[in-house]
């Protein structure tokens, strides 16, 4: 069995530079690193991960909590958040609520009692439940503090380091792309309205159709549960009861899917009729016909960022919870496809 010397050996480097790519305590030079992985490889060396959470008190695992495994825009969240994990050897252990703030009290209970170094949470808790997100802050257990990340929501006034996207902005963004291909009355389908990100998405919705003159009456604000068959249901539920429309903003591509599907079993035309835009560009937003336009969330990212800004705390041992935190908003761009009448932007099969 191959040892840390025998790597140090093979690529030419010391004993602590091999140990630094490892651990990602220290800086490595790109090239140096590039040399450490391929001896690694070449070596088929293992870490010793028993020896290394004895030594350092850590169980070298990090709890996940997440909203649900049947939105597609999870998996490559969770792809970025295990490689981001990996780099500093430490493993996964997800748990998803399916929105249930009770199931994620449960599990955060689960994690803290396993002695996980450290959790990742998308949380469902209510906008305004500041207790519970000060007691995320402060989690602990015995003398050993946790630290806590975000994903999705910016937690940062309650010093939890966050990765997220401006919701608000982005989604003014989208409807306002309508608005500049003629679209005049525009149905949003929300997601549940108790999540705050959909609070800011309305808002952004809302904030556009004010800034160019179209007041619309609150019936053009219907609540989905971000699932296709609540999108379809949507729109199926609006062209029964007459509601004339011409354009659709959805808080996700699942329920934007869900709408064209009901669009075409009525026979209207996409874009001529109704123009349609999602939000998050999952990999099938790129393959449904016509193909959707959609804000692009760096979902990759999203996790290794939150993975290795949570690795990092880690390390650091620091008692200043704030020591490591580096709340990041990320950027989102329009993407624009067939279904707001631009071309066909690629395929994109990643995360399958």
């Amino acid at each position: 069995m191959s040892s840390i010397k025998d790597v140090a050996n093979r690529a030419g480097v010391s004993i602590s530079t091999v140990s630094n790519v490892i651990n990602g305590k220290r800086y490595v030079s790109a090239e140096l690193t590039q040399k450490v992985h391929r001896a690694i490889a070449e070596l088929n060396y293992e870490v010793d991960l028993v020896a290394r959470s004895l030594k350092n008190n850590r169980t070298m695992i990090i709890g996940v909590i997440i909203t649900s495994l049947n939105r597609i825009f999870i998996p490559q969240v969770l792809n970025g958040l295990q490689k981001g994990a990996e780099k500093y050897g430490y493993h996964l252990l997800i748990y998803a609520t399916n929105d249930d703030i009770e199931q994620e009290k449960k599990y955060l209970q689960i994690l803290v009692n396993s002695k996980v170094d450290g959790i990742i949470i998308d949380t469902v808790a209510d906008v305004e439940d500041g207790e519970y997100y000060s007691q995320l802050a402060n989690l602990e257990k015995g003398s050993k503090k946790i630290p806590v990340v975000s994903i999705e929501r910016d937690l940062s006034q309650y010093s939890i380091c966050s990765i997220y996207v401006n919701n608000e902005k982005s989604a003014f963004g989208a409807v306002e792309h309508l608005i500049e291909n003629g679209c005049r009355k525009i149905l949003h389908i929300s997601g549940p309205k108790a999540v705050e990100m959909v609070l800011h998405r309305t808002k952004g919705y809302q904030e556009a159709l004010v800034k160019h003159g179209l007041a619309l009456p609150s019936l053009y604000n219907a609540e989905g549960d971000f699932s296709p068959l609540s999108g379809y249901r949507v729109v199926k539920k609006m062209v029964n009861d007459g509601i004339v429309f011409d354009g659709i903003f959805a808080d996700n591509d699942q329920m934007a899917i869900g709408a064209i599907k009901a669009l075409k079993e009525y026979e209207f035309k996409i874009p001529g009729d109704i123009k349609i835009i999602g939000f998050d560009n999952t990999f099938v937003s790129s393959i449904v016909k016509p193909s959707l336009s959609t804000i692009n969330v760096p979902k990759y990212r999203m996790g290794w960022e939150a993975a290795g800004n949570l690795c990092r705390m880690i390390e650091e041992e620091s008692d200043d919870k704030n020591q490591g935190m580096h709340t990041m908003e990320l950027t989102t761009n329009l993407l624009v496809r067939e279904s707001t009448g631009g071309g066909v932007e690629g395929w994109d099969l990643e995360g399958w």
